[in-house]
């Protein structure tokens, strides 16, 4: 369940169920069951790694793969109010080259390849569905495979917004200790819906309250837990104030849990309620360009924070958009300090720092962008 690109269902569901270009609401049932057929026959093989690549399922899975991918490119174009927001066009890009390698992979025997690959599908779309507000309703008969076990169901069922079902599952698995090396995971999952979806500081105290004393948590968890918990205590008694919603007052929350201090521990539930603020103010509301950019410059900041939480690179996305969107500007500078600090860190080990030659130049473009630098032309 760990979090990485942003995927396949959080796109199709952005793309078909929201936009208000449709032209009929069976074009759009139509066109979604042609996804979710191939994606639920294909659960079973994408949590079973010898199943997908044995030879006896080669033609079925394959053929499952190409669905997807194929029916993923007829819908690119359908208009949709998300693509103005930041990051769905990236989103929707990297998606598309996900399916397309796994595809091609797979094809030419690199099966495992492609099935490590496919594993970003569950959770990236539950990362992007805790993020944009998207209406859809299923049931669990129609997208999830009866066949998978407990995570591998939970998993799927945050992937399709089910998330009361999710959640159950979720609370069930923690009182699970064979499953005490996916708790922190679990865990992490959970917070997003309570901070996210449930938005209810009361309710999601009482839960994680619930879980100190109930589930037989590892010390790191069970200290994660209780910060968490003191977070939503804060969240529950702040005072209603006449800017409790918006641009501002997310810059505040990520401001106040942004990570300070010797020990370096950031507040998640402010971080987390921050940037659903942001999100929603660039999502419902009409920004200045000033007010555009900082918000980009928020939400790849505050990311950087929450890595585990969210989907590799997600902070770097809205930092790169800051940058491309706004360049020479104070705002870009700062994303684009952040944004090398997080690309250098990715490549740096016990032999030093790394960079290949296509990110070094990547890193000097986006330097020149932010900075406003023209670009070199050698006189002939």
């Amino acid at each position: 369940m760990t979090p990485l690109k942003p995927s396949l269902t959080c796109l199709i569901l952005t793309a078909l169920f929201v936009s208000s270009y449709h032209s009929s609401a069976e074009e759009v049932r139509g066109s979604m069951r042609s996804l979710l057929t191939p994606l639920r026959e294909l659960q079973p093989y994408m949590v079973d790694e010898v199943a997908f690549t044995d030879r006896e399922h080669h033609d079925e899975v394959g053929a499952l793969i190409q669905e997807l991918r194929t029916n993923l490119h007829s819908i690119e174009g359908i208009p949709s109010r998300y693509q103005s927001l930041p990051g769905f066009q990236d989103n929707l890009k990297n998606l598309a080259e996900l399916l397309d390698d796994a595809s091609r992979r797979f094809s030419e025997g690199k099966t495992s390849y492609a099935w490590w690959r496919l594993q970003r599908v569950p959770t990236d779309c539950f990362t992007c569905h805790a993020t944009y507000k998207v209406e859809s309703h299923y049931s669990n008969e129609e997208v999830i495979a009866q066949s998978l076990k407990p995570l591998e169901r939970a998993r799927f069922l945050l992937a399709t917004r089910q998330f009361s079902q999710a959640k159950e599952a979720l609370l069930k698995i923690l009182q699970d200790p064979s499953y005490s090396i996916h708790f922190s995971q679990v865990l992490r999952s959970l917070l997003l819906v309570e901070t996210r979806v449930s938005k209810d500081p009361k309710e999601g105290g009482a839960v994680f309250k619930r879980i100190l004393t109930s589930a037989p948590l590892p010390a790191e968890d069970a200290s994660a837990v209780k910060r968490w918990v003191g977070g939503f205590s804060e969240w529950a008694s702040a005072k209603p104030s006449k800017d409790n919603s918006g641009l501002k007052a997310g810059e505040r929350l990520i401001l106040a849990g942004a990570a300070r201090g010797i020990d370096f521990r950031q507040d998640e539930v402010a971080l987390l309620r921050g940037t659903a603020l942001v999100h929603d103010s660039i999502e419902t509301q009409k920004l200045s360009l000033p007010q555009r950019r900082k918000a980009l410059y928020l939400l790849g900041y505050a990311y950087t924070q929450l890595s585990q939480f969210f989907t590799e690179g997600w902070g770097e996305m809205y930092l790169e958009q800051c940058i491309h969107e706004f360049p020479n500007t104070l705002e870009s500078k700062w994303a684009f300090s952040i944004y090398r600090e997080s690309v250098v860190n990715d490549f740096t080990g016990s032999g030093g720092s790394h960079l290949p030659d296509e990110v070094k130049l990547h890193l000097e473009d986006l330097r020149q962008q932010a900075f406003g630098e023209p670009v070199f032309s050698p006189r002939l």
